[in-house]
Parts: structure tokens; sequence; C-alpha cells
């Protein structure tokens, strides 16, 4: 394949990533409200069997209970921010695979990568105003914006050393 036939397809297969990942977020935010707790405690229940196996916790059927109530909320949450750094990474190599050709910055890329993710992140919200159960909030953006941010950083402080 001609090396510059090969370039214009990589830049536009290196969003691919990005829109397999922002699908995923789509179809996990489609869930009703009762679906999307049955799997979360079913996360829940999956790490508390996994600290149990390696010894770090001893576990009775009662406990396994109350415990995944009180995790419920951090695994959920922890989760928004692992898929909004997923999808921030994502969006970052496909600007990435395009800085070379428009001649962007790559502190413009961050910017950009970071600015497109938390969109995705406020899209995702107003689409759960409209599934049974859901609720669209500010604070859930705040909480997907966390993980974006910190991979921000990092490569920030990566660029400048």
């Amino acid at each position: 394949m001609h090396e510059k036939t090969f370039r214009y397809y990589k830049k536009y297969l290196a969003w691919l990533p990005a829109l397999f990942v922002a699908a995923a977020i789509f179809y996990f935010s489609a869930q009703p409200a009762d679906v999307s707790t049955e799997m979360s405690d079913g996360v829940t229940t999956l790490l508390l069997k996994i600290a149990e196996a390696v010894g770090l916790l001893e576990l009775s059927p009662n406990l396994v209970g109350r415990l995944c109530e009180q995790l419920s909320t951090p695994v959920r949450k922890c989760a928004h921010i692992t898929e909004y750094m997923i999808l921030h990474v994502t969006i970052l190599f496909g600007l990435y695979q395009w800085s070379e050709d428009v001649k962007v910055n790559r502190v413009q890329w961050l910017k950009y990568a970071w600015i497109m993710t938390v969109v995705y992140a406020m899209t995702d919200e107003v689409h759960q105003l409209f599934v049974q159960g859901r609720a669209g909030r500010i604070s859930d953006v705040l909480i997907d914006s966390i993980g974006v941010t910190i991979i921000t950083v990092l490569l920030w402080k990566k660029r400048q050393k």
C-alpha cells in the first residue's frame, strides 16, 4: 500500500477506539436504573469475591449484601471515572493521528480532547434524562471529568519535562 494512502486511512481508523468506547458508554447509559443497579451490584460482588479469594476479607452471605449496599455508589463513580479516562485516551489517540497533518500544537490537542470528552459526558447525562429511572446530573459530569483531568494533567506534566 502506498505510504500516503496508508496515512490517510490510519487517520480515520484511529477514531475507531474512541467510537467503540463512546458506544459502550451510550449502551450502559441506556440501561434502565434497575438493570444498571443489578450490573453494578454484580461488579461489586465480583470485587468482594476476589478480595475474599486473595485473603483480604472473610465474607458471610449477610456481609456481602451489606457491603454491596455500602460500596454501590463508590463502585459506580469509579466506573464513571474509569470509562471517561479510557474515552479520553482514545480521543487523544485519534487527535494525535490528525495533529501531524493539521499542524496542531500538542498542547492544543490536549485541550481539544479534554473538551470533546467533557462535552460527551454532558450529552450522556442529557441522554439519561430519557432513560427509565435514570437522571442527568451535573455532579456525574464533574465525576466523569475527574478521570479526564487526571490524564490531561499527567500528560501536561510529562510534556513539560
